[in-house]
């Protein structure tokens, strides 16, 4: 008998702090087991550093305060991190010699793709793992997220 999943949602404000990180990726992976979305512990891994990333680029980079979505569709696990900056997001190319700024280059990796869209009020930083992924590439870029009409391509300034 094959499982049914039903679409799951959670969302919730982060604020910076200490912490702040930490319990939004936490809290990302957390719903994702306890809806019990098939993915491999390799792959919960991959998604606890892209939703670090993800969120450490919105708190740093957008007024120190962001909102995040996951939603599990049935066969894909979205993440969404809404800020307020219309800025368009910088994937740095490998070579950069700065101390920081690959996280997007990390989701690209690990995810297999991100994309980004201004909104009325900022702008969303998404990506995704499809269901049953196991490790590294999880999300092919340019499949679209099942029940959500996203292409998700890598995108860079």
């Amino acid at each position: 008998m094959e499982r049914v999943y039903l679409p799951q949602s959670d969302v919730f404000q982060v604020t910076a702090g200490a912490s702040a990180v930490r319990h939004a990726r936490d809290r990302i992976v957390a719903v994702a087991v306890a809806w019990g979305v098939p993915l491999a512990p390799e792959a919960l891994g991959d998604l606890r550093v892209c939703a670090s990333e993800v969120v450490t680029n919105a708190l740093e980079h957008a007024g120190g305060e962001c909102r995040v979505t996951v939603r599990w569709t049935g066969r894909r696990l979205l993440v969404e991190v809404a800020d307020r900056s219309r800025r368009a997001p910088v994937m740095l190319a490998p070579g950069d010699e700065l101390p920081s700024g690959r996280g997007l280059l990390m989701v690209q990796a690990l995810a297999g793709g991100w994309e980004w869209e201004r909104t009325e009020n900022g702008k969303v930083v998404r990506f995704a793992f499809a269901a049953g992924a196991f490790a590294t590439g999880a999300f092919a870029a340019g499949a679209t997220v099942a029940g959500c009409d996203v292409a998700l391509v890598a995108h860079s300034r």
